[in-house]
C-alpha cells in the first residue's frame, strides 16, 4: 500500500462530487452531533450514508479505481474481495495517512478567503 498522492485527492473529490458525498458527511455529522453520538457511531453511519449515495455503477466504478491505485491491487481483485478486506484497506488508508489531520487541515484552509 503506499501514501496517498495528489492525483488521489482530485479521483477523491470527482468520486465525492458524483455521489454528493460531501452532503451526505455533513448531514450525518450534523445529526450526529444533534444526537449527541460519539465518534464512532458518527462514523458508521457517515460510511453507510456514503455506501447508499455511491450506488451508481459510475461512482462504484470510480471507487475501485481510486482504491485499486492507493492499496496497489489489481482492479478486479478489490470488485471480488471480502467486505472486510475492502474496510480493512479503507482503514489502514486512513491511519497511515492520517486522514482525520487531512480533513482538518482542509477545513482550517476553507477559512482562508
Amino acid at each position: 500500500m503506499r501514501k496517498i498522492n495528489t492525483e488521489d485527492v482530485f479521483k477523491m473529490a470527482r468520486l465525492l462530487r458524483k455521489g454528493n458525498v460531501v452532503q451526505v458527511i455533513k448531514d450525518a455529522y450534523a445529526a450526529g452531533k444533534k444526537e449527541e453520538q460519539d465518534a464512532k457511531q458518527i462514523g458508521i453511519n457517515v460510511f453507510m450514508d456514503i455506501m447508499c449515495a455511491c450506488t451508481e455503477s459510475e461512482v462504484e466504478e470510480q471507487f475501485y479505481d481510486l482504491l485499486s491505485g492507493i492499496c496497489e491491487k489489481d482492479h478486479e481483485d478489490i470488485k471480488k474481495q471480502s467486505i472486510e478486506a475492502t474496510i480493512g484497506d479503507l482503514r489502514k488508508i486512513c491511519e497511515e495517512n492520517n486522514i482525520a489531520n487531512f480533513w482538518k487541515t482542509a477545513s482550517d484552509l476553507s477559512g482562508i478567503a
